[in-house]
């Protein structure tokens, strides 16, 4: 690309960040984050009291109920414990932080696109699908577990795209062990890297063995991008494996006095996690865990992805079906596909094996699809082999209607985002939104604190009694005034406060009460005021 290109790619990743650094403020807090912080505390309690500092006023690592939980990259927030200054302090610069890291995921995720692609252009459109799909656009704030572990994913893609071009190179090996137990500390799933990684491997090292010596015009040393010798491959395996297993004990406070032993159980919990006991709302139906049917994944991307993403996957779909014929007639598949596509079959492993995982075990879902969120990135690198194919292949009409179909695409999504902010978490595409309130919608209630302040604007009186079907914890967010303004109770309060989690509909009658407003995205509802009629 030229230098005014990549000027322009700067420009616009620039213009991103000021975007974050603005808006951050925005949203609220979800319900995962006091635990998630508390967990954080506990952590880093157990850290310095190792390093000798008095300990503090909370639960032991030892004893406590989610001593599991990965924190590795959420241990530097307790920075912001530090002279303490108020909950709207601590949570905002949380939600800061948690906005840095996912930018990293992003970055990452850019030059693992420029090092398969060699194109400044494909990479950054690939980057914007991810970064500006209105979900990620508002939960990089806040989610600190499943947009850190889409950020994780995404720096181990580019850790294993790294490892592979260096031919193995000792360096990026520790960097891809580091970032594979970094994604597994975070979620279980980030286990996925080794063994794909072992698996390209061997294969590397036996190909001589498997193939033929020439494929394609090519000599297999030009389709291999390494070649090893199997005592360098067992090394190397061997070096990943215990480099993976070192860095993993050390992010895990709570394993560091019984490593194997602790390591086992938390593979061991988070394999089959089933503590969990909420309600999921999924296509008009209240079920729980047990009840979550194998097309939960797939119907929940098909309501709220994008739909130009959607049909661009569909577009990829046909061409890889169309070029993969064409191999099996010249008897090339598997060298094509392994060595020459490699990267296009890893990401479609990174997406299926999970989901795959997750039907045969039954695995334990929450609310939406957020524990599935890391798909996109791999999806969306699919997406652009069939982009990259169909650009070198067509003539300049089609090569430019695909080009206006994908601004299109992004200005009709930005101006969504502008349109619904900072609700953007509950966004459903085209199709989806027609059936929204059939679906969880604000399952973290983050629209509780807006209905709060609504109250607070419009009723002047010293003192209001509310309630909420939310957690209430956007009340300790209030200035102080404000906060001794309301009191909750739950003996027929003057507003009420539905948060719609767990609820099915559009309309959920309250007796003894009116509807006073409510907020709307695309015509459902995520949050409601009532206020109690009068006698």
């Amino acid at each position: 690309m030229k230098r005014g290109g990549k000027g322009l790619i700067i420009f616009l990743a620039c213009l991103y960040l000021l975007a974050g650094a603005a808006i951050f403020r925005d949203y609220g807090v979800s319900t995962d984050e006091p635990n998630e912080r508390r967990t954080m505390y506990i952590n880093a309690n157990y850290v310095l009291t190792l390093l000798g500092k008095e300990p503090m006023d909370v639960p032991e690592l030892d004893s406590y109920e989610d001593k599991y939980y990965g924190i590795f990259l959420q241990l530097p927030t307790a920075v912001f414990e530090i002279g303490y200054k108020g909950w709207n302090y601590t949570y905002t610069l949380r939600h800061l932080y948690t906005f840095g890291i996912c930018v990293l995921g992003y970055v990452a995720f850019y030059f693992l696109c420029r090092r398969i692609f060699a194109s400044d252009l494909t990479a950054f459109l690939g980057t914007a699908m991810v970064a500006l799909y209105p979900r990620f656009f508002a939960e990089q704030f806040y989610n600190i577990k499943d947009m850190f572990f889409v950020a994780a994913y995404m720096l181990a893609m580019w850790g294993t795209c790294k490892v592979i071009e260096s031919g193995f190179d000792w360096k990026w090996v520790v960097v891809f062990s580091f970032l594979s137990a970094l994604a597994t500390n975070v979620r279980i799933v980030g286990i996925i890297f080794i063994p794909l990684l072992m698996g390209y491997l061997w294969m590397a090292c036996l190909a001589k063995r498997i193939f033929k010596a020439e494929s394609a015009g090519q000599s297999l040393k030009e389709i291999v991008s390494c070649e090893l010798t199997v005592k360098r491959t067992f090394m190397l395996s061997v070096s990943v494996l215990f480099l993976y297993f070192i860095f993993l004990v050390i992010m895990y406070p709570v394993a560091w006095a019984h490593p194997v032993r602790t390591m086992t159980e938390i593979f061991t919990k988070f394999s089959n996690y089933d503590d969990w006991t909420g309600a999921i709302v999924f296509m008009g139906r209240i079920l729980s865990k047990e009840e979550v049917p194998w097309y939960y994944i797939p119907v929940w991307m098909l309501i709220s992805i994008p739909v130009w993403y959607i049909l661009l996957f569909l577009l990829t779909t046909c061409v890889s079906l169309r070029r993969g014929l064409l191999k099996i007639k010249e008897r090339e598949l598997w060298p094509g596909v392994l060595f020459q596509h490699k990267y296009f079959l890893w990401a479609l492993l990174l997406v299926l094996i999970p989901w795959g995982t997750i039907v045969v075990k039954h695995a334990t879902l929450y609310n939406g699809w957020r524990h599935c969120y890391f798909f996109v990135p791999p999806l969306v690198l699919v997406v652009l082999y069939g982009l990259n194919h169909v650009v070198k292949t067509v003539g300049n009409r089609c090569k430019a209607a695909v080009f206006v179909f994908i601004a299109l695409g992004f200005a009709i999504q930005l101006n969504w985002i502008r349109v619904n902010h900072p609700h953007e978490m509950v966004y459903f595409n085209e199709f989806g939104r027609i059936w929204a309130d059939e679906f969880d919608r604000d399952y973290w209630h983050m629209a509780e604190g807006e209905a709060y302040d609504y109250i607070l604007e419009n009723d002047h009186s010293d003192k209001i009694t509310v309630n909420s079907t939310g957690t209430r914890y956007p009340l300790n967010l209030l200035a102080e005034d404000q906060r001794e303004r309301l009191e909750v109770t739950e003996d027929a309060p003057m507003y009420f406060i539905e948060t719609y989690r767990g609820k099915l509909g559009n309309e959920i009658p309250l007796a003894g009460y009116e509807e006073l407003h409510s907020i709307l995205v695309d015509g459902f509802k995520i949050a409601t005021v009532y206020r109690r009629e009068k006698l």
